[in-house]
């Protein structure tokens, strides 16, 4: 594979939460939300107000950790929910008067680990942001706000026709999973993207909508299996981590929908499969449907 300088890609494969979005995805907006290790130990004691102090500090220097441990801590459930107005209004403040595009891009990140509406003027700011990292993470936070949210898609609608292919797949997730009908027509012409990362995205996408369009394309990510390179020199075109991530993102996606056009793909690989957590979900997937 050829090597890939653009930033976001980069921020992506470092990413545990987005590793794999990549080659091919990780779909990230169907499943809990992880950011930058934080299921491993938090490295600091201090409360995340002392956190968003750090950030409003004239003297403090690297204001852009601070704001990474504060996602971590919003992460792990460790803000009150009666807090939350505060933190949202004080971290849109340094959203708003930070030049350092690390700290912005890591405000975004804890503002989407909250999951509330109440930060979604801030996020909806943040698609329109001149750093491409800050626009792709305000995307993956707006997919993640709750269903049922009035969220203006207008910004991530054009992102279908980005050329950053990173920006491009979250804009599809977000709008697939939030059912945006206007999207609907632009996601089954990305079925046959010549992307395979931006085929695959439009396929799990389009399980929401039910659209039996993007049965190949299913069928084609539940077919996958590991194949070693034969070239030493070159990785794998999939890892056996990021074929279970697609492949699980489908079975979510399935029983989020209800959908059980898929029902065949699903039963042939609940036997098939050889790895034991997406046997495990899809046969979690058939029993329900088959109710």
């Amino acid at each position: 594979m050829a090597k890939n300088n653009n930033p976001v890609d980069k921020k992506m494969l470092e990413n545990p939460f987005v590793g794999s979005l990549v080659v091919p995805i990780a779909i990230v907006l169907v499943g809990a939300l992880v950011i930058f290790g934080v299921t491993k130990m938090l490295s600091t004691d201090q409360s995340y107000k002392d956190l968003v102090r750090e950030m409003q500090s004239k003297q403090f220097g690297n204001k852009w950790v601070s704001a990474l441990e504060l996602s971590k801590l919003i992460a792990s459930n460790k803000i009150p929910e009666e807090d939350i107005p505060w933190l949202v209004e004080n971290l849109s403040h340094v959203y708003k008067n930070t030049v350092d595009s690390r700290t912005r891009d890591f405000v975004v990140v804890a503002l989407g680990a909250l999951r509330n509406p109440l930060a979604l003027e801030l996020l909806q700011t943040a698609v329109k942001d001149t750093d491409k990292n800050v626009q792709f993470h305000a995307v993956v936070a707006l997919g993640n706000i709750p269903q049922g949210v009035t969220v203006d898609w207008t910004d991530v609608l054009n992102f279908l026709e980005a050329e950053d292919h990173g920006i491009k797949q979250a804009a599809i997730l977000a709008l697939g999973t939030h059912r945006v009908a206007e999207a609907e027509p632009k996601l089954q012409g990305l079925l046959s993207d010549d992307g395979r990362g931006v085929r695959f995205a439009a396929g799990t996408s389009l399980v929401y909508f039910k659209n039996e369009n993007a049965l190949p394309v299913i069928k084609e990510i539940l077919s996958l299996e590991f194949t070693p390179s034969q070239d030493k020199n070159k990785s794998p075109l999939f890892s056996v981590e990021q074929i279970a991530a697609l492949k699980l993102n489908i079975l979510n996606a399935v029983s989020k929908s209800e959908w059980k056009a898929p029902l065949d793909l699903i039963q042939e690989i609940s036997t098939n499969d050889k790895d034991v957590k997406v046997v495990s979900k899809a046969k979690e997937v058939l029993k329900q449907l088959k109710k």
